[in-house]
């Protein structure tokens, strides 16, 4: 009963799920690197932002990385991280393994009932940067974060959906 349950439960979600476009790229577009973000070493104030980070401030800017995989999306947004993450959020709580470069992407206003299925292997995305302190909704606090255009995203296709779907039915 349990995995009926849980792939209702993600189908109402997927049902409005997207995909990212791929082909959807500035051209233009200067490349942020996750290890831009912060200044190394670390010293005694901690981690202090770089200034090529803050000058990306309200520009748009592209970055690539892989999409954290978690255990219950967030409507509108996901996390970007400069290697491969699995959150389990249930069990492990706030003690994550996510690095401390990490971009929380917004999807665009229009769509933030939208949910973005996990991606696999790294991804390139092109959107405005912001940077600073914003406690999220789920008590997390990002610190940088990309917002897309509409155009970046697209509605799953059937083919992407089911494919989806199967996934479910193969998680360990």
């Amino acid at each position: 009963m349990f995995p009926i349950i849980y792939a209702l439960r993600h189908f109402m979600l997927w049902a409005l799920g997207v995909a990212l476009s791929q082909s959807v790229l500035a051209q233009n577009s200067e490349t942020l690197e996750f290890k831009s973000f912060y200044k190394l070493p670390v010293g005694s104030q901690g981690l202090e932002m770089t200034d090529a980070l803050r000058r990306a401030h309200g520009k748009e800017r592209t970055i690539v990385g892989y999409m954290v995989q978690q255990e219950r999306p967030h409507l509108g947004r996901f996390l970007l991280s400069p290697r491969p993450v699995q959150m389990s959020e249930h069990a492990d709580g706030e003690a994550d393994d996510l690095p401390a470069a990490l971009a929380t992407v917004y999807l665009d206003a229009s769509q933030t009932d939208w949910a973005v299925p996990f991606t696999r292997g790294r991804i390139s995305l092109t959107g405005t940067i912001e940077v600073g302190r914003l406690e999220e909704t789920d008590g997390r606090v990002s610190w940088v974060r990309m917002r897309l255009s509409p155009e970046a995203t697209r509605g799953m296709n059937p083919f992407e959906l089911a494919q989806y779907f199967h996934s479910l039915q193969h998680q360990h």
